[in-house]
């Protein structure tokens, strides 16, 4: 094994890691040879360290989502490649009225990790009475989607993002640029379901 794969493996720990992992089990397309080096990070940390040690190592890298908007070659890839699958979804404030019938619910602030799905998204909307159907019909990840829907940049309130010097660092979304920036979740403020 190469000496900077070692050092990137050594890091995480050998069981982290697939050598020469076929890619196409993670697209949807079901096209892809094999990575190199194949991780997946499960949360923030994990993700921002990983990205680190890579571009410090100057290992080539690609880090995709769910695998829904790509295609990747059957000849691989001669690095390493992250699969994104941050879960982490918290609501940070609420926003509602007291009234002599209760306590109502107007709005809710929720910051989601980038690796989360579309469609787990939905679902965590749905059990906490939160608005859901804006999102319908999205496939693929918070993150990647970002970059790419207006619909969902138009209702993000702020998106955490690893700068091209590693450092991870809150932005709005018109400075927001794939050459320059990795998600690592977006703040939304989502209405109340209206019953």
């Amino acid at each position: 094994m190469d000496s900077k794969f070692k050092l990137i493996v050594d890091s995480f720990g050998k069981e982290r890691f697939k050598f020469d992992e076929p890619l196409k089990g993670y697209t949807a397309c079901s096209l892809g040879g094999p990575a190199r080096l194949f991780f997946i990070a499960f949360t923030q940390t994990e993700l921002i360290k990983i990205i680190k040690i890579a571009r410090q190592l100057e290992i080539p890298y690609f880090l995709f989502g769910t695998g829904t908007k790509i295609a990747i070659s059957d000849a691989g890839f001669e690095g390493l490649v992250i699969k994104n699958r941050t879960k982490n979804i918290q609501t940070l404030s609420v926003k509602g009225k007291v009234t002599k019938y209760g306590i109502g619910v107007d709005e809710a602030l929720i910051e989601v990790d980038s690796g989360v799905s579309l469609n787990k998204w939905i679902e965590y909307l749905d059990s906490q009475g939160l608005e859901s159907a804006k999102f319908a019909g999205i496939p693929g990840s918070i993150g990647g989607n970002m970059f790419l829907n207006k619909f969902l940049q138009s209702s993000v309130k702020s998106i955490k993002v690893l700068d091209s010097r590693s450092e991870a660092k809150v932005v709005n979304v018109d400075i927001l640029s794939p050459k320059r920036h990795i998600i690592l979740s977006g703040v939304f403020r989502v209405k109340a379901k209206i019953i």
